[in-house]
């Protein structure tokens, strides 16, 4: 999980995109994220509680949660990013996926359909229509969907976990490529070792190393595409794995396939999973 830095919304305009097989690892950020399964369907944990979402279903992600989406079988997955009104910054969903029988359902999915088909066709104005599009959306989670305030101690817990989980990011950003154990680790961050690992797993539902070794896969990723050329020997050590046989093993695990598979699908859906 970490505050994600890339793929962000503007204060003027939304982050819209749609993957085919997402997977997006445990991260967090400031806007609310709607999820629209168009075909398939996939896996998505928010806060260490897991669903499955059906096609055609929608997931409401609000600001600051920890959420990952995993696709298992061949999925398109249509996902927005808007930074929320003030009406919308600090509240708690009771139900975060709307089925088709909601209440809610054919407003929200037209609402998604709309702004899908203007960003896609960009006529003149698209701009103000997409952002038309998603005030109704969040209008539509005022007015139509159950929801809590987050109270003070609820508001400071979540600012607490933040600070920490920032603070893990900053560390791993600067030493993933380096070799260090869970005391060092846990030293940096003023931590007994017994305390910090029980801490991130609980706060975010996978052991540090699993997180450690997705992180690494998702630099090892992004190196891949941003330098096609290179041998994936200074890819797995640039990434911080050993050597290649144990950079394949874990791309296997969590990728089901091997690193130069990944890429050759890459090219040829000529998209950024």
């Amino acid at each position: 999980m970490y505050y994600e830095l890339i793929n962000h919304a503007t204060k003027s305009y939304p982050f819209l995109i749609e993957h085919t097989n997402v997977k997006y690892i445990p991260h967090f950020h400031d806007e609310i994220e709607i999820i629209f399964v168009l075909e398939g369907r996939l896996s998505i944990t928010i806060e260490n509680n897991s669903f499955v979402l059906e096609s055609g279903e929608i997931c409401i992600v609000t600001s600051g949660l920890i959420h990952n989406l995993y696709s298992y079988e061949p999925s398109k997955t249509f996902v927005m990013k808007a930074f929320p009104v003030v009406d919308l910054v600090n509240i708690q969903l009771h139900d975060a996926i709307i089925v088709p029988n909601a209440k809610c359902y054919k407003k929200l999915k037209r609402y998604i359909l709309d702004i899908m088909a203007e960003h896609q066709t960009k006529a003149p104005g698209y701009e103000l229509s997409v952002n038309i599009g998603v005030q109704k959306i969040f209008l539509t989670i005022l007015r139509d969907m159950e929801y809590s305030l987050l109270g003070d101690h609820a508001r400071i817990k979540q600012t607490n976990k933040s600070e920490f989980l920032n603070s893990v990011m900053a560390f791993l950003e600067q030493y993933y490529a380096e070799d260090f154990g869970l005391e060092d680790v846990a030293n940096h961050l003023n931590y007994t070792k017994s305390y910090f690992c029980h801490h991130f797993k609980r706060i975010t539902g996978v052991t540090f190393w699993s997180y450690y070794t997705i992180f690494r896969l998702e630099k090892s990723i992004q190196l891949m595409k941003k330098h096609p050329q290179k041998r994936y020997l200074e890819i797995s050590e640039r990434s911080g794995f050993k050597n290649v046989r144990s950079f394949n093993q874990a791309f296997k695990q969590y990728h089901y396939c091997t690193p130069r598979e990944y890429m050759k699908k890459y090219y040829a859906l000529g998209e950024e999973e």
